[in-house]
């Protein structure tokens, strides 16, 4: 009796187990990386992500698997969290980069996704997926700001002075870097009709920045800030024309401002191209 309660206590002990301890078998290595099932396949992987006896090489190559089928069933945000796992075991992973860069631009985050096909194409310059990828990414931004435009213009059809429509079509074009005249020439209309609009200010500074015109872009900047002194946002374009200044002290002072006042601040600029 007591040899069967021990038994019992085993088995139980087992079944308890985390499934982070529990080893894959080969039969789940080979179910992950095979023709079955989908959900039998995502399970497999998971199993083996789970291993922490698994060698690095193994779990980067399961993560990659479900990934993959998640991706192809509509999870991004699971998806894109497993290449994200995978590139911590192995940063240079290039499946990685080019697989989350196509999740991004299926849900229409042309610019992250560009940021990964760009990183894949450092690792591996003529790699033809990243430079498929990177092309399909780079047209999707091109139309979406397109229509973007076009639906802010059709809404300046009814509303010729409204200083907030004016201000956004300038700030799509500036982030986007296209028609950089076209924005400067809405920013200022807008900034005819409210003068004091730190947001429309800042709007202008980006387009100056682009262009080119550091003088006119910090004044922008200093002006926004005038407005709403302390704005992460307006500190940290700052910090950038002081930096392109050889204002390096300055511009370091702006930097750390603006990521206190406005966590992550930096990524979003990263966004804009700059």
């Amino acid at each position: 009796m007591m040899r069967s309660l021990a038994a019992l206590a085993l088995v139980f002990a087992a079944a308890c187990t985390p499934l982070a301890e529990q080893p894959h078998t080969p039969a789940q290595w080979s179910t992950c990386i095979g023709d079955a099932f989908v959900a039998s396949r995502a399970g497999a992987c998971s199993a083996v992500i789970a291993d922490r006896t698994a060698d690095a090489d193994r779990r980067t190559a399961a993560l990659l698997q479900r990934a993959t089928i998640r991706s192809e069933s509509g999870q991004h945000a699971r998806a894109i969290a497993d290449y994200g796992r995978a590139l911590r075991i192995d940063p240079y992973l290039i499946d990685a980069f080019v697989g989350r860069g196509n999740v991004h631009a299926q849900r229409g985050a042309y610019d992250v996704a560009l940021r990964d096909f760009d990183a894949a194409l450092i690792l591996s310059p003529n790699d033809p997926r990243a430079m498929r990828g990177r092309e399909l990414a780079l047209q999707g931004r091109i139309d979406a700001v397109g229509a973007e435009i076009a639906m802010i213009t059709e809404a300046l059809i009814r509303r010729p002075r409204d200083a907030g429509l004016l201000n956004n079509r300038c700030w799509v074009r500036a982030v986007a870097g296209r028609e950089l005249e076209l924005a400067l020439a809405d920013c200022n209309a807008a900034l005819t009709i409210e003068p004091n609009s730190a947001n429309t200010l800042d709007s202008r500074a980006l387009v100056h920045l682009k262009r080119g015109s550091l003088a006119e872009a910090l004044t922008d900047y200093e002006a926004a800030l005038a407005i709403e002194p302390g704005d992460g946002h307006y500190l940290y374009g700052r910090g950038l024309v002081r930096r392109a200044l050889g204002q390096n002290a300055s511009a370091e002072e702006d930097f750390i401002a603006a990521e206190r006042a406005q966590p992550g601040v930096a990524e979003m600029y990263r966004s804009y191209g700059l």
